[in-house]
């Protein structure tokens, strides 16, 4: 079998670049080993990221969701603060049901998906020769010009390329009945009790809520969940099923190497701070295709630099300060009761605003933040 470019991985990332290559005409071969795989995920995406690809009305008739119109963030120690979504909502999405509509919009557009999974990758100079075994057991051999590596912070491409994966945190999640009283409003909990380098989230799907913590560990994931579920809930964790699963930690890496080009997870786009990944993963998706309809696959990296790398750049610098002392933690978060850094927190996360306008404003708030920061002595 012969295609212009195979995309291993059939979540967000590689849905939407096959999607963009088919439909420029670009012969594209999509593969995925599993389907009917269910991601653990919390599911949230902003409505407009799925505006900005032209494709929200498709999926709001297509697939079942819920709107969550409201934030709550629970500091360590503060009361919580909740912040009402103007001009934008929290869409809640089951992953299985998401990835297999883009992957089914891709098919639509002209993409051949297959289940099947990566076995080798052989560099013949002008050609890559792939070789993949399908679910029946079926070895077939796939020649491209271009691969996309989409397939995860547990990429197959990386490992066959001799590429190092992503760095990653852990995080564990389970579903439990929905409850009425927070069927509009995503919750963030801060404090090392329960989440460790990270937050403990509840977003309300359609019939459940979805309920996960992470950390930089994963022996801590057990005693966090439990702890978690009991503070929240009352909830014993014996008594659910969990899932654990590893989400990358943002750092600066390689975004193609030859004609092989990283997206999504494989590539660590997740956004500091708020570990928001899908939105991410489909914009570097978008990028990457761009390169390839270009031929310049150095555009890849110039596009993801002007529009997120500082972004990310300072997101992760506030992480790394604020996330594991309780007591910054709860600081840092209070500032956000003032209105106006709500506005531009939801420019940015909500609308995704990223504009040359708004990223020296950006940087001005941020700046204030670390100023009133500073004051407070660090034990």
């Amino acid at each position: 079998m012969e295609c212009e470019v195979l995309v291993v991985g059939g979540g967000p990332a590689g849905s939407t670049a096959s999607r963009l290559l088919a439909e420029k005409g670009i012969e594209t071969v999509l593969i995925e080993k599993n389907l009917s795989f269910n991601k653990p995920c919390g599911g949230g995406i902003p409505s407009a990221g799925l505006k900005e690809f032209n494709i929200l009305k498709e999926i709001q008739k297509e697939v079942e969701f819920n709107r969550a119109t409201k934030v709550k963030i629970f500091p360590p120690f503060s009361e919580p603060i909740e912040v009402s979504l103007r001009d934008g909502e929290i869409l809640i999405f089951n992953r299985q049901n998401f990835d297999s509509f883009l992957r089914k919009l891709s098919e639509i557009r002209g993409t051949n998906v297959i289940e099947a999974e990566l076995v080798n990758i052989e560099n013949l100079g002008n050609k890559f020769k792939s070789t993949v075994r399908e679910k029946t057991g079926k070895i077939i051999q796939i020649y491209s010009e271009y691969i996309i590596a989409a397939d995860g912070v547990n990429s197959k491409v990386c490992a066959l390329t001799g590429l190092p994966k992503p760095d990653y945190y852990w995080t564990v999640s389970l579903h439990i009945p929905s409850d009425s009283q927070t069927k509009d409003t995503c919750e963030f909990w801060f404090g090392n009790a329960h989440a460790s380098f990270f937050y403990s989230w509840v977003f309300p799907g359609t019939n459940y809520l979805s309920v996960g913590t992470g950390s930089e560990d994963i022996r801590k994931l057990k005693s966090l969940i439990e702890g978690f579920l009991k503070k929240r809930f009352e909830l014993q964790a014996d008594y659910v099923s969990l899932r654990a699963y590893k989400i990358p930690r943002w750092k600066k890496r390689k975004f193609f190497m030859n004609n092989i080009l990283f997206c999504g997870d494989a590539l660590g786009t997740v956004m500091p701070v708020s570990f928001e990944g899908i939105y991410y993963s489909m914009k570097s998706a978008q990028f990457a295709s761009e390169a390839i309809i270009q031929k310049d696959l150095k555009l890849y990296e110039k596009l993801w630099n002007e529009n997120f790398l500082r972004q990310f750049s300072i997101m992760k610098k506030f992480q790394d300060f604020m996330f594991g002392n309780d007591e910054r933690m709860d600081r840092w978060l209070n500032i956000h009761r003032d209105p106006a850094i709500q506005e531009l927190a939801m420019a940015l996360w909500l609308r995704k605003k990223h504009g040359k306008k708004l990223i020296p404003l950006y940087l001005k708030a941020f700046g204030s933040l670390i100023s009133r920061i500073a004051q407070f002595k660090i034990k």
